[in-house]
């Protein structure tokens, strides 16, 4: 989730005391609110490495910030992030149609979208009280806090939600802790501190959920956690800095570092190198997400100019 609104600001003030005529202020455009990020649209085939990768569709291709792609349950359509300058909204684009479609209208931000197994709700985080929210797909005008049960208040930057057992583990805004928490009843269990920004999942045929965990020696791991026995279980290390990956439906971990994209699966001596972005015209990429058929991949990238 975005964090630069305080930076704005205080470029703003920054520009108020600065020297210059009321002119060169005006002949000034203000920064962008959100960064510019695309949406690439890949097919996968989780049996090949050389050529695990085709295709490569710029699908949103306008000026803004279109990221947080997540699949809806059936694989035909994937709900994302999107702004018009000053916010963001939740849209929704078809694959088949490759139509773009609002979904939310709300005068504040909406963030990382996770449909239900079902397809009937929506999570979200929301900038309303910066916790998570959620809503019913024939009424997105009406959500509603979703850790009001919990009764917990602690802002939230990323989360991962098991809808079946109403088991939600977050990442904490500003406490960079991760922490367990429920959609249905008093619940809350801290997890550790250190851990680093970035979306926990839940593990594919699992009610396990992974997170990013940075230890003391500074190596920087994708770890296990089982809200039953609450056993944190070392997965992997990162590959790099970056540490947003995606998990597939066939339990392999998918990552991007640079234009450089790698695949983990248990067993394995470390990761593989299955492609090189750049040969399909990203410049750079940080963000993916697995399709529940594992047949396609949307990654977040910049376009090569």
């Amino acid at each position: 989730m975005p964090t630069f609104r305080p930076i704005l600001a205080l470029s703003a003030a920054l520009a108020l005391a600065a020297p210059g005529s009321a002119q060169d202020q005006e002949d000034e455009a203000p920064p962008p609110a959100f960064p510019e990020t695309e949406i690439f649209l890949f097919d996968y085939d989780a049996e090949q490495r050389d050529a695990a990768l085709s295709g490569g569709t710029n699908v949103t291709g306008r000026a803004g910030y279109d990221n947080q792609p997540y699949f809806t349950p059936d694989s035909a359509t994937f709900l994302y992030s999107r702004d018009d300058g000053t916010q963001t909204d939740i849209w929704e684009y078809d694959i088949a149609n490759g139509t773009h479609t609002q979904v939310t209208f709300t005068p504040e931000s909406e963030f990382s979208p996770t449909p239900s197994p079902d397809g009937t709700m929506v999570a979200m985080v929301f900038e309303r009280s910066n916790s998570i929210w959620q809503f019913d797909r024939d009424a997105p005008d009406q959500p509603r806090w979703a850790l009001e049960a919990a009764g917990v208040p602690e802002p939230v930057g990323y989360f991962a939600r098991n809808w079946e057992s109403g088991d939600i583990l977050y990442w904490s805004r500003y406490g960079f802790n991760v922490a367990l928490t429920s959609a249905d009843e008093p619940a809350y269990h801290f997890i550790t501190g250190n851990a680093v920004p970035s979306t926990p999942h839940l593990i594919p045929g699992t009610n396990r959920f992974s997170f990013v965990h940075r230890q003391t020696n500074e190596q920087v791991w994708i770890k296990e956690f089982d809200p039953e026995t609450r056993a944190i279980r070392p997965l992997t290390p990162l590959t790099g800095p970056n540490a947003n990956y995606a998990w597939a439906p066939d339990g392999s971990i998918l990552q991007i570092q640079g234009t450089q994209l790698y695949r983990w699966r248990e067993g394995m001596d470390g990761w593989e190198n299955l492609t090189d972005l750049a040969d399909f015209g990203l410049a750079s990429a940080n963000r993916i997400a697995v399709s529940p058929d594992g047949k396609r991949i949307a990654i977040v990238g910049v376009p090569a100019e």
